[in-house]
């Protein structure tokens, strides 16, 4: 590997005596929910990232992606399967072509540093993603968005290094948005790496009010608590916490998890849950829509070596 990559292996006992360093999904996770990562790769850079991606090709190995970790479960078990966080592909730019102004995102950019840049220059467009947690490229990956607006919406381009160590651009025009999702997904297995965001000129007391907005529609969701965001996609035409909260889930706990008594979309780790606790407490919650509703809802959240049925 080169020197822009930093690869973590897992540590013998004696090691771990010594030192008491180990990497988990609790650690990479906003839920705070994981078994250990057997093998973390972390690239520094998009140079980084390639050098990362031909290793695992010459190897035959397969991959798992995170970034910021906020709509993550990983599983109890250890993970076998290597795992590259992103954070570390990093760095911003802004330019403009007269008209439109250009934000250029490194995948491992928080998306909440990415709006502080906007509303500090005044530029329009991302007022929605106010409190979205994560990073540019899972954002991008999962097209996160409000009833306000969506990342696919203002995505100029995106980088993406595949299996092969290309790099691949796509424009955003191209891509196939989707709720919760991109067409991406559906690309040979790659890794993004840049994301460009084609904004306007505004000012900062516009854009504020905009904000106002957004933090306004946010007022009835769970903030400093552990969770992993909403749960389940909303149905066409509906709300699933709506849904989730006639269906009676407010009552639900398993273990240490425990369905939000502030939205039912969302599942808290109270303190020591674990990713069974919280897949099977999820389940439940769908168990008892399909039964008033005779909805199956989809899962938002990506599981890492757990399976959830969707």
């Amino acid at each position: 590997m080169e020197p822009n990559v930093l690869m973590r292996r897992p540590l013998s006992h004696d090691e771990l005596l010594k030192t008491g360093v180990t990497v988990t999904g609790a650690d990479l996770t906003t839920l705070k929910i994981g078994g250990e990562v057997r093998r973390l790769l972390e690239p520094r850079s998009e140079r980084g990232l390639v050098s990362v991606m031909r290793g695992l090709r010459s190897e035959g190995s397969g991959f798992l992606v995170i970034g910021g970790g906020s709509n993550v479960l990983m599983s109890d078990d250890t993970l076998e399967t290597p795992l590259i966080l992103t954070t570390g592909v990093d760095g911003t730019s802004i330019w403009d072509d007269g008209s439109d102004i250009f934000v250029s995102c490194g995948a491992g950019v928080r998306l909440r540093d990415v709006f502080a840049m906007t509303l500090r220059d005044g530029l329009s467009g991302m007022e929605f993603a106010v409190g979205i947690p994560g990073t540019v490229g899972g954002a991008v990956m999962g097209n996160a968005g409000t009833p306000r607006g969506e990342i696919g919406s203002v995505v100029h381009s995106v980088r993406t290094v595949s299996y092969d160590g290309r790099v691949v651009d796509f424009d955003g025009g191209t891509i196939e948005w989707g709720y919760r999702t991109c067409g991406l997904r559906n690309e040979v297995p790659m890794v993004v790496s840049n994301v460009v965001f084609r904004l306007r000129r505004s000012t900062r007391e516009s854009v504020l009010e905009d904000v106002a907005k957004s933090v306004f529609d946010r007022k009835n969701q769970p903030s400093g608590r552990l969770t992993a965001g909403c749960v389940f996609r909303n149905p066409p035409g509906e709300s699933a916490g709506r849904m989730l909260e006639l269906a009676g889930c407010k009552r639900l706990a398993i273990g240490g998890a425990a369905v939000s008594e502030i939205h039912a979309n969302f599942i808290e780790n109270t303190g020591g849950a674990t990713a069974s606790d919280f897949a099977s407490l999820a389940l439940r919650c769908r168990e008892k829509v399909m039964e008033r509703f005779g909805v199956r809802l989809r899962f938002e959240i990506t599981a890492l070596g757990i399976s959830l049925d969707n």
